[in-house]
């Protein structure tokens, strides 16, 4: 499996929304019929409000873990994260990153008291098992959705706190290089 699979951000935006409507409905029905919600549904529903939060934010996993759990105990739609960065890449120096939890995200979808290692760990597991994707794409297909809707490189690499905007300017050039041809090609 590549590492970045060039996800269609609004595919999968949509895809994830779809599925957490659909698994909220299972944990309703199964709450209504007062029978235990199965833990399938319950971890279900914490992964894909990660992977959700993710991709909204352009944002590594790490942090929309950090963000998930954290709007599970204080209720706050904004968070605000330190930016997961590996460390030869940050300096040495901490940044905080903002990160908007998406409204289609409740509380009551998190049950589940996993903690931050286990969350992070299973998450990335159940992308590559349930999605087929490596959760890095995720982001990548935030960066290409921000270049095609004109959002200068340097806003965006600022936006994901990315230290190498030359990273940022290849992968937007590429995208829309593949977009060029495809519109070219009759």
């Amino acid at each position: 499996m590549s590492w970045d699979k060039r996800l269609d951000f609004d595919e999968w935006d949509l895809r994830f929304k779809k599925d957490m409507h659909d698994l909220a409905k299972e944990k309703e029905y199964n709450e209504l019929k007062k029978r235990p919600v199965p833990a399938t549904v319950l971890t279900r529903l914490l992964y894909t409000s990660i992977l959700l939060t993710q991709i909204e934010n352009g944002s590594r996993i790490s942090e929309a873990v950090e963000a998930v759990l954290s709007f599970k105990n204080n209720n706050e739609r904004i968070q605000k994260i330190r930016a997961r960065k590996r460390k030869k890449l940050s300096k040495g120096k901490d940044v905080d990153v903002l990160i908007k939890i998406p409204s289609a995200v409740k509380k009551q979808y998190l049950d589940l008291d996993y903690p931050f290692e286990k969350t992070l760990n299973g998450v990335k597991i159940f992308a590559v098992r349930y999605y087929k994707i490596n959760t890095h794409s995720l982001r990548y297909s935030w960066i290409a959705k921000m270049g095609r809707e004109g959002i200068p490189t340097n806003l965006i690499s600022k936006a994901i706190r990315h230290t190498n905007i030359q990273t940022i300017e290849n992968y937007t050039a590429e995208d829309e290089a593949d977009t060029i041809k495809m519109n070219f090609i009759k």
